[in-house]
This record gives C-alpha cells, structure tokens and sequence, in this order.
C-alpha cells in the first residue's frame, strides 16, 4: 500500500485551488456595498433633516 500512495504522490497532478482571488473578489464586493450603503444612508438623513427644518 505504501508503494501505491508513494507513486500517487509522485506522478499524479495535484490541483491547486486559487482561494485568494475568491476572497479578494468577495471582499471588494462586500467593501463596494457597505460604502453606497453609507452613501444612501448618509444622503436620506440630510434629506431628511432638510426636509424638518423647513416645515
């Protein structure tokens, strides 16, 4: 059995999977979100102030 796992690991391809791309993708996915979040957020509240002032 040691010489079938050896050989395996000697002449069988490994995949190696990229996992940082995945994550740097989700992450300025995630930081574009949160930074319109704010900026909606941000633009309702001084409409919103504006807006009591006036009445």
């Amino acid at each position: 059995m040691e010489k079938y796992i050896e050989g395996i690991m000697k002449h069988v391809p490994m995949k190696k999977i990229d996992q940082t791309r995945h994550k740097v993708w989700f992450n300025r996915r995630c930081e574009l979100a949160r930074m319109e979040r704010g900026k909606v957020w941000n633009r309702w509240r001084r409409n919103r102030r504006q807006n009591n002032r006036n009445e």
